[in-house]
């Protein structure tokens, strides 16, 4: 296999296929990052409340409940409105990026299978394996190293250090678990997707095809980085964001009216969104192109059993030459 090739025919693919970074990659980016961006600040003022940096009696979690109490007890015309388009936003959020996933993961796969691909084509393919996909995500999501960041930061916020420092053990085995898991089940979406395979049996086909393609190992490693850094960049983009809208509309607050502080440090956030949005979403192409030409290039090669004669390209079969045997 040759990583190098793989990894530049991938970028020049990604590039090649802008109607695939438009629809399956920056429109799920944008929840993705929306609500990424709305935990981050969650986060940050649930710490500053709670017990470890405030004195405050109530949590941050009591004030926003109130607050949105509040609103619509005030605003109750703008109930019922506010209330679908947060219904169709959560389920575009909840949904959308998987059906993504499964469209471009298609797309890709049968363009590089020299097959009629396109967006549309990856839509109508990838709906079909949308629900066991989706499934497969629920399943997963437990131990993914991101779940097991929001069970530890909520245990040292509301239970302590103390139980914080006494759980850190089981946290550390549950790191550990999830990263030998993300990597034996790296292949799984693909099963899924491409073959048609079912959850549990996909999960059992990838955990086989990493073990037994151990020389790959190198690769996959290679590709755990790429994405590590695809996530480092995304939390950079994530904290960013509402620091530089927060240091924009505060230092504007100072020198112009409120009103003018709003709408400027609005539509700097805006812009940030979208900006955020695109580059997370050519990133999100681009690995489903490496981790696709990997999976087809991998599985297209024929194991052989220890019982099977191996036959070489040019149909000559090949056995092991007898010993020599040396006079004693």
């Amino acid at each position: 296999m040759n990583y190098k090739q793989i990894i530049v025919d991938s970028w020049v693919a990604t590039q090649n296929t802008k109607k695939l970074i438009w629809w399956f990659g920056f429109l799920p980016s944008i929840f993705t990052t929306t609500v990424g961006i709305g935990y981050i600040v969650y986060q940050f003022f649930a710490f500053k409340t709670s017990h470890l940096f405030s004195d405050g009696e109530t949590s941050f979690f009591y004030e926003v409940s109130m607050f949105i109490w509040e609103f619509i007890s005030t605003h109750v015309s703008l109930t019922i409105p506010l209330g679908i388009t947060a219904l169709i936003c959560s389920a575009f959020y909840l949904f959308y990026p998987t059906l993504a996933q499964a469209s471009a993961i298609q797309a890709i796969a049968r363009k590089k299978n020299k097959q009629p691909s396109g967006a549309g084509i990856g839509l109508r393919y990838g709906i079909l394996s949308f629900l066991p996909l989706f499934e497969y995500h629920l399943l997963i999501k437990t131990f993914a190293f991101f779940s097991i960041l929001i069970q530890m930061s909520f245990v040292v916020r509301n239970l302590g250090v103390g139980i914080f420092q006494m759980l850190l053990p089981v946290f550390i085995i549950l790191v550990v678990i999830s990263l030998i898991l993300t990597l034996l089940f790296t292949y799984t979406d693909f099963f899924i997707v491409i073959d048609d395979v079912s959850v549990f049996q996909a999960m059992k086909e990838s955990a086989k095809l990493v073990m037994t393609h151990w020389k790959y190992t190198f690769f996959i490693t290679l590709l755990m980085i790429l994405i590590g850094i695809r996530i480092i960049i995304q939390l950079i983009i994530v904290l960013m964001v509402p620091f530089l809208v927060v240091l924009a509309t505060g230092y504007i607050a100072t020198v112009a009216l409120p009103i003018t502080s709003l709408i400027i440090g609005g539509v700097l956030g805006f812009v940030f969104l979208i900006l955020s949005a695109y580059i997370n979403g050519v990133l999100d192409i681009f690995s489903y192109t490496v981790w696709t030409y990997t999976f087809l290039e991998i599985t297209s090669e024929k194991e052989l059993s220890a019982r099977e004669i191996f036959v070489d390209e040019i149909g000559e079969t090949k056995s092991p030459a007898p010993p020599e045997h040396k006079n004693l």
